[in-house]
């Protein structure tokens, strides 16, 4: 298949116009956030933060909730930095409009902000990927009806839609085709605002690390420059993140699931070895001896993070308090693994993992027809879309990574699709274009959903016992406390 003419030659307005109607339509659901009706438990949790923030009940530094865990209150270990934008919509309209208006209101502005500024990322994308303006269109029509969405929805104000944004940012600087000073200090602020906003970040934090020590190991000289000024940046936004966000330097960061001590060492000695050998040995011909003097950098950034924190080598959630998992992560429905999605829906477990699958095999096939200067940039598509789709059968909630990553890559191919349409006309490559719209699209995927018999979920149903009076004893013997409802 040929693909059209390609990237930064097409034109942008046709991407705005989407951007702009996608945006618009979303905007519809915004009735129950307005009323305050949240998505999710995480939802609730993030706005009874801000309320505590702007009351005064708790300072910039202390992120403890006693609605979780009361009297005393349990340490949330959640970055401030979401409620620096939630918290800002609400101190500014409040004397306007009132506290719960502004809340609502709050509540539907932040996901449809983060949403424009995913398309966006995903636009720059798509065009650094060489997709043509077919490709493009598809790519941004792909991410907006992909599980991606759910965390852009209105009411949707915790940290995950954050930390998609920032991750097509890093990933949108990693694809600079100028490999621009810019695309340097963008992705230098990336990657551990990634960790402070949720550790979940990690694995992509990690990747794009990675992915600018492979571009030094490939291209040499040509990246050396912004090698020392991607590593100097890290080693200067890491330090600001730990010292400016919750808890702060003096804070509790003998953790792993938050941006803790390990992590902030790590990428100091990650930032402060790119900087150096960018420096002192910015050629280091041939390649085998870069990549040599990147693999001892990358093994002495590892071993760090290990010695500092042997613990945070397993789950992360391994250390979570029983009453926290029971009361609060068990209710996250985004934390099932693959295993426990498909028991619950196989249709919608197809949904969710059958296009991530589709995403790595459309990145695979745009990798094979990359032209040389693409080459690099579409193998790291295809890391991200492996990694996103491991990640998602895990936890679930890496779905959202991996159905991001493969929306890019589905709509890459798609362009390619209809410019072999374009260029041959004919009823085959019609056919080849309907297949591959079907398969590279989540919509399509969503289609076994619609045409299969509805499952009966009575039996599970049965098994929810809320109004017996056995249920309600349990009720009445619990101990008074208080808890955050919409």
């Amino acid at each position: 298949m040929q693909t059209e003419r390609p990237s930064r030659e097409t034109p942008l307005w046709p991407l705005i116009a989407f951007g702009a109607v996608a945006i618009g339509i979303i905007a519809l659901q915004a009735g129950p956030a307005l009323g305050g009706d949240l998505r999710s438990n995480d939802d609730m949790m993030r706005m009874q933060q801000v309320r505590d923030l702007l009351s005064g009940d708790r300072d910039w530094y202390d992120v403890s909730q006693r609605r979780l865990l009361t009297p005393e209150g349990g340490a949330m270990h959640w970055s401030r930095l979401p409620d620096l934008f939630i918290g800002g919509i609400v101190f500014l309209l409040q004397p306007l409009i009132g506290t719960r208006m502004a809340e609502g209101v709050a509540a539907t502005l932040w996901p449809l902000g983060q949403f424009a500024w995913v398309l966006a990322a995903a636009a720059l994308c798509l065009r650094r990927l060489g997709a043509s303006l077919s490709g493009q269109l598809a790519g941004l029509f792909f991410l907006s009806v992909s599980f991606a969405l759910f965390n852009l929805l209105p009411g949707r104000i915790d940290h995950h839609g954050l930390g998609l944004a920032l991750t097509l940012t890093g990933f949108a600087a990693l694809l600079s085709p100028d490999r621009t000073r810019r695309s340097a200090i963008i992705a230098g602020l990336c990657v551990p605002l990634m960790l402070t906003v949720a550790i979940e970040n990690l694995p992509a934090a990690g990747l794009l690390l990675a992915g600018f020590g492979l571009a030094w190991i490939v291209r040499g000289i040509e990246e050396t420059g912004r090698i020392r000024l991607f590593g100097s940046t890290l080693v200067i936004a890491a330090l600001l993140s730990y010292v400016l966000d919750a808890p702060g330097a003096g804070g509790v960061r003998t953790v792993c699931d938050a941006y803790g001590q390990s992590h902030f060492v790590a990428l100091l000695v990650a930032g402060a070895g790119m900087f150096t050998i960018a420096t002192f040995m910015p050629g280091a011909y041939p390649w085998q001896n870069r990549l040599l003097v990147m693999a001892i950098a990358g093994a002495a950034a590892l071993i760090t993070f290990i010695v500092v924190n042997p613990a945070c080598l397993g789950d992360p959630y391994s250390g979570i308090m029983e009453d926290v998992r029971s009361g609060w992560l068990s209710g996250v429905g985004e934390a099932r693994n693959a295993s426990a999605v498909f028991s619950d829906s196989f249709s919608t477990g197809l949904f969710y993992y059958g296009f991530g699958a589709a995403g790595i095999a459309a990145a695979a096939y745009a990798l094979v027809k990359a032209s040389p200067g693409l080459t690099l940039a579409r193998a790291f598509l295809v890391a991200f879309c492996v990694l996103g789709f491991a990640l998602s059968l895990w936890q679930l909630r890496a779905a959202m990574l991996s159905h991001a990553f493969a929306a890019i890559a589905g709509g890459l191919v798609t362009g390619m699709a209809f410019g072999h349409w374009r260029a041959r006309r004919g009823g085959q490559a019609a056919l080849i274009l309907l297949i591959v719209a079907v398969f590279a699209s989540p919509a399509g995927w969503r289609l076994p959903g619609v045409l299969l018999p509805v499952e009966d979920t009575s039996a599970k149903d049965e098994d929810i016992d809320c109004t017996s009076s056995d249920a309600l004893a349990q009720i009445a013997a619990a101990p008074s406390m208080v808890v955050f409802t919409p």
